[in-house]
């Protein structure tokens, strides 16, 4: 014989099945949609974070939101001077690395383009570090040699080198992350067609790295800054024994310039977007309240019509607790069923989503499935608490003389 709460469900299936439902559906909402938004903004900072360096300096006239500042706002005499940072009469500074940010649609979105030297891109590429397939873009600094050279030559015009001329000199060289290199179809020897020139891919790294893409410094101070001698962002690694805060602060002594320890970047980065967090926490709870507010109506419903039941099975003995346990078991039934139902979605939803759109990441964590489990049983009890209440207070002799 199946216990009373299974019994009742089984005996309105439709009924039970769309309750389940809609618990199943604001479980998967609230599992794919915060693995989104989370794990979106994570990827961007795990990338950032990743990069072999411990202090990010950036013009302390742009304040602190470098995650999404471009342009060329430090110059060669901005970046020799921090080479030459000491702290405490020491030397500070093992690496200075110069990376020129500009945002250029491929593969039909944005991305962040990072132009660096070739002997400095390895710092740049995350825990992956190495080249998966092809060669370093300008390896051995032709093309930067011949740049600096045409630039250098007295004018009184814009110089203006044709695309054709790029190409042949190695300036339009771009390496991408497996990711991108995935999405748009490209491996070594693939164009790839960015702000009015046709680059060619020469290399491929891992996914992980600062950026979907680097190409020659030189080319991006040309091409987005129109001259050489600019970057964004100094990525600086110090030397052995020399403390963070000593070293940002001598940074910020200049006046000019400004630092962040790389450690304080992912903080920072995802504080920016914290709004996100709260609209996409808000949908998740209108969407579980409809869900349960769903089961309340659909125990409520189903106590009205077994009053008479539920009288009898007072005048049998059963006490006002065992009515209320028996209503909040149904609710528990359905929104464990329900729960189990969203989890399934969610995993192939979250999928689905990385196919559709493959820069975006949804990530589906245990914590987060232990948190939407422990939502829905809250919410059932919540839900059956009222219908509960109504069963308990069913007058039995009014309605045993009902007919």
């Amino acid at each position: 014989m199946l216990p009373l709460p299974l019994a009742n469900i089984l005996h309105h299936k439709v009924r039970s099945a769309l309750s389940a439902l809609g618990v199943g559906i604001g479980v998967a909402m609230l599992i794919t949609l915060s693995g989104l938004a989370r794990g979106s903004l994570e990827e961007v900072a795990d990338r950032w974070g990743a990069v072999d360096a411990d202090l990010i300096v950036y013009p302390a006239r742009w304040g602190d939101n470098i995650a999404t500042i471009s342009g060329g706002g430090l110059s060669d005499a901005d970046a020799d001077a921090v080479a030459r940072l000491t702290v405490a009469g020491r030397p500070a500074v093992q690496r200075a690395v110069e990376a020129f940010i500009y945002r250029l649609e491929i593969a039909g979105q944005q991305h962040n383009v990072v132009g660096v030297r070739p002997g400095d891109l390895t710092s740049l590429l995350g825990a992956g570090g190495v080249q998966k397939g092809g060669r370093i873009f300008d390896p051995d600094g032709a093309f930067r040699r011949w740049i600096e050279a045409r630039l250098a030559t007295p004018t009184e015009e814009v110089v203006d080198i044709s695309p054709e001329e790029l190409a042949r000199r190695g300036g339009l060289e771009m390496i991408v992350d497996a990711r991108l290199a995935r999405a748009a179809g490209l491996k070594v020897g693939s164009t790839v067609h960015a702000a009015g020139h046709d680059f060619k891919v020469v290399g491929i790294v891992p996914a992980g790295a600062l950026a979907r893409a680097f190409v020659p410094l030189a080319t991006a101070q040309f091409l987005f800054n129109g001259r050489l001698g600019r970057s964004t962002l100094l990525f600086v690694k110090l030397r052995e024994g020399v403390g963070v805060g000593a070293a940002a602060e001598a940074v910020r002594a200049t006046r000019r310039l400004s630092a962040m320890a790389l450690g304080e970047f992912r903080g920072m980065f995802l504080s920016r977007f914290a709004i996100i967090y709260l609209y996409v926490d808000a949908v998740n709870a209108v969407t579980l309240v409809v869900a349960f507010l769903f089961i309340l109506v659909t125990l409520y419903t189903a106590v009205i019509q077994r009053t008479r039941e539920i009288a009898l099975l007072r005048s049998m003995g059963a006490t006002r607790r065992f009515v209320l346990r028996e209503v909040v078991s149904e609710s528990l039934i359905l929104t464990a069923c329900g729960a189990a139902a969203g989890i399934a979605i969610a995993l192939p939803a979250g999928r689905a989503v990385e196919a559709v759109k493959p820069f975006l990441t949804v990530r589906i964590t245990p914590e987060w499935i232990l948190l939407a489990a422990v939502v829905a049983t809250a919410g059932g009890v919540l839900a059956a608490l009222y219908p509960g209440w109504c069963a308990m207070r069913v007058d039995v002799s009014e309605a045993l003389t009902l007919e």
